[in-house]
């Protein structure tokens, strides 16, 4: 028995740091990416919130509206035909 515990030892030591050098590797790598994607979102929304304030005149900004005066902060045509809206009404189509 003393001599087959001579003979495993080793071997499990090994294995034990090999696997925990790789569980080291991919938490390291998992907050890594973890860390980016959340900065990239940050980003994102600072830059989307700085867009969006230099797209509006600065009447608009500062709250000074002129009379009849449509306003949209999307950016888009505030003339141009909406879709139509999907309505939340379910239809119950009979399968016979």
């Amino acid at each position: 028995m003393k001599n087959n515990f001579r003979f495993v030892l080793p071997r499990l030591i090994g294995a034990t740091l090999v696997v925990g050098l790789a569980a080291f590797v991919i938490t390291t790598l998992f907050k890594l990416m973890l860390g980016l994607v959340l900065i990239g979102g940050v980003v994102a929304l600072i830059r989307r919130a700085a867009g969006r304030n230099q797209m509006m005149p600065s009447h608009i900004r500062n709250g000074q509206f002129r009379h009849n005066e449509v306003i949209n902060i999307e950016g888009g045509n505030p003339w141009a035909a909406r879709a139509n809206a999907v309505h939340n009404t379910s239809t119950i189509v009979p399968i016979n």
